[in-house]
């Protein structure tokens, strides 16, 4: 079984056979996004910051494959998202926003980009003082 594999089942269990059936990373990025979605929309934290942990996993690979994946399936479409990317400040600290700003400005305006950097920095700055 691939490492790419083998990261999903540990990190997403509930997503065991996605991971044992998608064709290629890709596949499997474009079918976790809705989930990832609906989860945030629910209120189910853990679920969504298991899927940013397993696409923290993907970008840092040594494989263009997986980077490329996690980007075009999963980073890309955040800005599309309203719920995901309400939620983005919460799951991401400021330097991994601006290692992939390149990503999510596909779907986005620089101006969008510039404030939700903005809203970033202050929801990570009450997280680390325990306000939220």
């Amino acid at each position: 079984m691939s490492a790419w594999r083998r990261q999903i089942i540990e990190r997403l269990p509930e997503f065991r056979t996605l991971a044992e059936t998608a064709e290629n990373p890709m596949a499997l990025w474009i079918e976790l996004l809705y989930p990832c979605e609906e989860a945030c929309k629910r209120g189910d934290g853990d679920l969504v910051s298991r899927v940013y942990a397993a696409a923290r996993w993907f970008f840092e690979s040594p494989s263009d494959d997986l980077r490329t994946a996690v980007v075009c399936a999963f980073y890309e479409h955040l800005p599309r998202s309203a719920m995901l990317w309400e939620d983005l400040p919460r799951r991401m600290s400021h330097s991994e926003f601006r290692t992939i700003r390149p990503c999510l400005e596909y779907h986005s305006t620089p101006e969008q980009i510039e404030r939700q950097e903005r809203r970033l920095v202050e929801i990570r700055a009450e997280i680390a003082g325990g306000l939220l």
